[in-house]
């Protein structure tokens, strides 16, 4: 059991999110229709049964040729071609070419057998009928788009843990797969704690709060490909918190708990869990402002990771501890460090923060004149405050052995929104 003084800072958290990773157990296995894949994870590799292209076609308008009677043409000595057969996109040819010929040929066109090039429409003329004249020499290969150029049959196109996007569905459509393997998306509890908590449709009672902890993380955890289980909200008692974990891990993978996580009397989260069968607290609290209070376990051989109360808090702690555990249960290749993409910024202000302490700032990105990226902080301190999130579109982690960032700083700012929306601000995968 881990004492109770804090661990260190997420980037030194490897070897407990390590033991996570070794017992996470891998995600079923099952087969859906291509185009119900996307955003799914691949549970096979996937061989190519076919080439793409299927066959050699034309790249341009022309003449399909053996490119070595075509060399030595000039405009003032051409080549020339007799023209025996036209193809068309989407038509099938059955002729040889033999020494002096040609078949028109439109582009995307199969090549007839024997052709090796394709002479522009431009750089050849009709002089009679059925015979052209070439006025430039190609080389073998010249606008022929070669069977297997792209993709070849038995090439492995799509490796196993990759998450499906449209252009790998289109690939799959493409080499005429009509269904996938796929991981089976992991089923994530999610429980909400607290006396003080109200359901967020109901009308809320004086000196209650609506719960907004628990839509938002299952929003993010069926955003990343999950299927969220409403676990409901337990009281302040460790008794009805155990059950209610219990419960969750009765059907699910694993088991999210929000509140509940701190060191005060009505802090049971931590306690509820210990009293598992088989259970055992890898992490009780992390030097990270906000977002101190998680607490990463295992029950049952299952991940339960109990995350602070506060919005922000929770949603920070989520990124950096449940994102790369949820995509290891997804079948999703990681190394369980958090994944997001990032930009490189220049601090508007001057940051303070404690040493010892990562401090995540949420801040807001805006592009100057001159093509830099400037990093305004909109908050440090203020775990409750959801607003900020709603505002920021980014978050510079400041490391813990800094009291200070100055002013014009370059700092990595990780995205907390689409890129195309931190008002023209791009970036680059982390």
């Amino acid at each position: 059991m881990i004492s109770e003084r804090l661990t260190p800072p997420p980037v030194a958290l490897e070897r407990y999110m390590r033991r996570l990773r070794d017992a996470v157990r891998p995600p079923g296995m099952e087969r859906i229709p291509v185009l119900q894949a996307l955003g799914r994870v691949l549970a096979e590799d996937v061989v190519a049964p076919i080439n793409i292209p299927p066959f050699d076609r034309a790249t341009m308008d022309g003449y399909a040729v053996r490119a070595e009677d075509t060399y030595g043409a000039r405009p003032d000595r051409p080549v020339r071609l007799k023209i025996v057969g036209r193809c068309l996109a989407g038509e099938t040819i059955s002729i040889r070419l033999g020494p002096g010929e040609c078949v028109e040929v439109a582009t995307g066109a199969m090549l007839p057998e024997g052709a090796d090039a394709v002479v522009r429409a431009e750089h050849a003329k009709r002089i009679g009928e059925g015979v052209i004249e070439v006025y430039v020499p190609v080389p073998a290969g010249s606008c022929v788009d070669e069977a297997g150029r792209d993709v070849e049959r038995g090439e492995v196109v799509l490796r196993r843990g990759h998450v499906l996007r449209p252009p790998d569905v289109a690939l799959l459509l493409a080499l005429g797969l009509k269904e996938v393997a796929v991981f089976e998306k992991p089923r994530v509890g999610v429980l909400s704690i607290g006396d003080e908590l109200s359901d967020a449709l109901d009308r809320v009672e004086p000196g209650k709060i609506r719960d907004v902890d628990r839509p938002m993380v299952m929003l993010m955890v069926e955003q990343l490909g999950g299927v969220p289980v409403d676990l409901g909200i337990a009281p302040d008692d460790v008794g009805a918190v155990r059950d209610a974990i219990s419960e969750g891990l009765s059907t699910c993978d694993a088991v999210l708990t929000t509140g509940g996580a701190s060191v005060g009397p009505a802090d049971v989260a931590v306690e509820a869990v210990e009293g598992l069968d088989g259970a055992e607290v890898l992490v009780r609290r992390v030097a990270m402002r906000p977002g101190r209070p998680v607490a990463l376990c295992l029950a049952r051989g299952k991940p339960v990771i109990c995350l602070p109360g506060p919005p922000v808090a929770c949603y920070l702690a989520f990124q950096f501890f449940v994102r790369p555990v949820l995509l290891l249960l997804m079948g999703v290749r990681t190394d369980l460090r958090p994944i997001w993409p990032k930009v490189r910024a220049r601090l508007a202000k001057r940051l303070p923060s404690r040493v010892g302490f990562t401090d995540l700032v949420r801040v807001k990105l805006r592009s100057r004149p001159d093509g830099s990226i400037l990093a305004e902080p909109i908050a440090l301190r203020g775990a409750g405050k959801l607003s900020s999130l709603v505002r920021a579109n980014g978050v510079v982690a400041v490391p813990a052995g800094l009291d200070v960032v100055e002013k014009g700083s370059e700092v990595d700012v990780w995205l907390i929104a689409c890129p195309e929306l931190a008002e023209g601000v791009g970036g680059d995968g982390a």
